[in-house]
């Protein structure tokens, strides 16, 4: 069964080859769209620019995780860490900060969540700490999200691309021509999902000078525990394997069930205003949580304004953004090799600010010019606080190290449109500063020139370029290439967290610097097969070198002195893969599908492997290689006048890999200095065909009721790039066996309903 949805699936992707293009982003520049009586899609956009760009605009309607949606998407995945909380989006086999440009309403997030053991690193129970960068951001408030690969415009560079996730405002709530209005949503699901809720009233007044104001207020909350039924039955925590037979564990539960259950709550408030040729949002977000030990508090303010005069060389934006979260550990909470006594609180405090006039030209009857120019600025800044005289005197150390990065962007984004043709070329001078405190170098440190502790810094400017050439030869077929450069600051964590106690740094350490080559081609035509249906087709193929790939690996030294830190250390990386995607809706029927197909080659970090030695307080601990190929096939119809869909996904995930758990400390080359083994790289158990069935009926004018079927065969598998596949908890103690023993959820049913008046 397996292989012949494997076969389907890339038998349909090959057939379509011949036709249309989805997906964009909010902050990218779609080509006009003229379909008289049909209102097009963020979604249908998409198919109609040029490069490698998707969108999905129905996330508020879907019950699958945001971690589905995203994996449904070309070239784009998750990595699934439990205890974080946070969305956190790999795009092309790299995530992190500067790697993915994650942004939530256009805003940049550099949110870096470290959690808390268990119950104490030496003791090797429940789940071990883990650190990564990632999105708070509930999607109960979520619309749509935008992701660019490859490319980029303005000040939203990232290594492998963007990503932006939208939110919900006013015209989300209230119906066409009501003043006011209520959206509900609730969700309950079998195997501990659930329940999750959300309510949201918005008001909107019109002047009678033409001005209008709104407003939008929202509540959310959910429940998720992590001691689910796995496929074939059995509870994830009951995985306590006694292969010697003496009636003792040899291995932990690979999760602490309770300190990763969670319960996030979640606020929204959005104001709205126009009149005439000004508009203005004013937006506050805030989310809790209490996780692996810790309680987490996020805020986020946002002000976006824009003055358009309806003239072509006016039209100017302003962003001013303030985020603050916060991580407050328990008292008796591990971070590394410590536990804290008296608690610890870290913060994170970022501002953005973004100022950007477009205009335009037309200095030839075919020839049209949009130029828009801008600057950027982008503060972030990491502090702790802590009464254990431990932590407090280690700067340079575990995966919480203070610091500031400052990050200022000139940008210049260029079309040029002429006949069938368009030229793009975005530039962004970038100049950014990270510093902070580290502690004392060991002598034997060849890696950091300055030996004493004190106030470090570094700093860089880099010209980023992005250049796409696209011809609409037929809305069947409108090819397009590209080429872009680009880099990213080093991040306070990469730089300043050793991962072990002692204190020892890269000093040397140099920033990464990617070159991408893409081609491929796009599809959308309005009226394929009947008046009414829409297609749309997109192809691409691309290449990305990495120079200055940055990996770790754990390093000892013992002369003249002995020193053991967890090293950045800089190498080169590849890329290249193929992605497609399609789409086509007739009403009555709807069909979409993406497929990727990628590799890379690169070194994969020591602190990938959550192990005794160094895994959790290595900062940035994830194994981010992507399945070789993955697909996710959505098929369904609509009867009754579209009041009734079923419908199913089909998620095929081909050959995946984990880090191997198990190392040890081995000779380096030279037989001088220990060197900690280079991990190895691990096969995850083949992957099953997921199929999930849905249902959503309208009995009712603006009351849709839902449900669903999760892992609809009650298959057994381990979900790709979940952070504790590579967890030491899976080794059977004083053996070499290494379990496979973090499966995924099995079958679940879900259901829900949601109002809007």
């Amino acid at each position: 069964m397996n292989k012949i949805c494997k076969f389907s699936i890339i038998c349909t992707a090959l057939l379509s080859l011949s036709n249309a293009a989805q997906n964009e982003s909010e902050d990218l520049t779609f080509d006009t769209l003229e379909v008289s009586a049909k209102s097009v899609s963020n979604a249908e956009k998409s198919f109609a620019t040029p490069g490698a760009v998707s969108s999905r605009d129905d996330i508020k309607s879907k019950t699958q995780s945001i971690d589905s949606i995203v994996r449904a998407m070309p070239g784009s995945y998750t990595q699934v860490d439990q205890s974080q909380g946070s969305v956190s989006v790999n795009i092309r086999g790299l995530t992190g900060l500067g790697r993915v440009n994650t942004m939530v309403d256009g805003v940049t997030q550099t949110y870096f969540g470290t959690s808390a053991d268990s119950g104490g690193f030496h003791d090797f129970t429940g789940n071990l700490g883990t650190s990564a960068f990632g999105a708070l951001i509930d999607q109960n408030f979520l619309v749509g999200i935008d992701i660019e690969r490859g490319t980029f415009s303005g000040s939203n560079t990232g290594l492998m691309g963007s990503a932006n996730f939208r939110t919900i405002g006013v015209d989300d709530v209230i119906t066409e021509g009501k003043p006011f209005g209520f959206l509900g949503r609730y969700s309950y699901g079998s195997n501990k999902v659930g329940p999750s809720y959300m309510g949201a009233v918005a008001a909107r007044h019109r002047f009678e000078n033409g001005a209008s104001l709104g407003f939008v207020f929202g509540y959310s909350g959910k429940k998720t525990s992590q001691n689910y039924t796995i496929g074939g039955g059995g509870k994830i925590s009951d995985k306590h394997p006694d292969l010697n037979g003496d009636g003792v564990p040899d291995v932990p539960p690979s999760l602490d069930t309770d300190d990763l259950t969670q319960k996030p709550k979640s606020y929204l408030f959005k104001t709205e205003y126009a009149y005439e040729d000004s508009s203005a949002i004013l937006s506050y977000r805030n989310l809790n949580n209490y996780l692996a030990k810790r309680k987490i508090n996020n805020d986020s303010y946002q002000l976006n304004y824009r003055y358009d005069p309806n003239s072509d060389l006016v039209d100017v934006k302003f962003l001013a953004a303030y985020n603050r979260s916060k991580q407050n550990y328990d008292k008796g909470a591990s971070i590394s090799w410590g536990t804290l006594k008296n608690g610890m609180k870290f913060y994170n405090k970022s501002s953005q600010f973004d100022l950007s006039d477009t205009m335009k030209f037309n200095p030839a009857p075919e020839l049209f010019i949009t130029t828009s120019a801008g600057i950027n600025l982008l503060t972030n800044k990491y502090t702790r606080q802590t009464g254990d005289s431990d932590y407090k005197s280690l700067t340079t150390n575990y995966a919480v190290p203070p610091g500031e990065q400052k990050v200022i962007s000139y940008y210049l984004n260029n079309a040029f449109n002429y006949d069938i043709f368009e030229f793009d070329a975005n530039f962004n001078l970038q100049k950014w500063r990270t510093k902070g405190r580290k502690g004392q170098c060991a002598l034997s440190n060849p890696l950091c020139s300055q030996k004493e502790a004190g106030e470090f810094k570094t700093d860089d400017t880099y010209l980023n370029a992005s250049l796409m050439a696209s011809a609409k030869l037929h809305d069947l077929f409108s090819p397009f290439i590209s080429y872009s450069r680009t880099s990213r600051p080093l991040n306070v964590q990469e730089l300043f967290a050793s991962g072990t106690v002692y204190e020892d740094i890269n000093t040397a350490l140099r920033p990464e610097k990617t070159q991408t080559w893409q081609i491929g081609f796009n599809s959308y035509k309005h009226g394929l097969f009947a008046d009414d249906d829409v297609f749309g087709l997109k192809a691409v193929y691309y290449r990305s070198k990495v120079k200055d790939f940055i990996y770790d690996r754990l390093l000892m030294f013992d002369t003249p002195d002995m020193t053991m830190f967890l090293a950045r250390l800089n190498d080169e990386a590849k890329f290249r893969g193929f992605e497609l995607e399609l789409t086509y809706d007739i009403g009555y029927f709807y069909t979409n599908l993406s497929y990727t197909r990628q590799k890379t080659t690169y070194l994969p970090s020591d602190s990938s492997a959550l192990d005794w030695t160094n895994g959790p307080a290595s900062g940035q601990s994830q194994f981010s290689e992507l399945p070789k190929d993955y697909a996710t096939l959505d098929i369904g119809t609509r009867l009754f006048g579209e009041k009734l869909t079923f419908g199913g996904l089909i998620k095929y995930t081909g050959k995946a890999k984990r880090i191997y758990p198990k190392a040890e400390f081995a000779p380096s080359p030279n037989n001088q200095n220990p060197l900690f083994k280079k991990l190895q790289t691990q096969e995850l158990p083949k992957i099953p065909t997921v199929i999930d069935l849905y249902a959503s009926y309208e009995p009712i004018k603006n009351l849709t009721l839902k449900f669903e079927v999760q892992n609809l065969t009650d298959k057994n598998y381990m979900d790709a790039l979940y952070t504790y596949n590579s967890s030491y908890s899976s080794q059977v103690f004083n053996d070499d066996i290494v379990l496979f023993n973090n499966s995924a959820r099995g079958r679940t049913f879900l259901m829900s309903f949601e109002y809007r008046y």
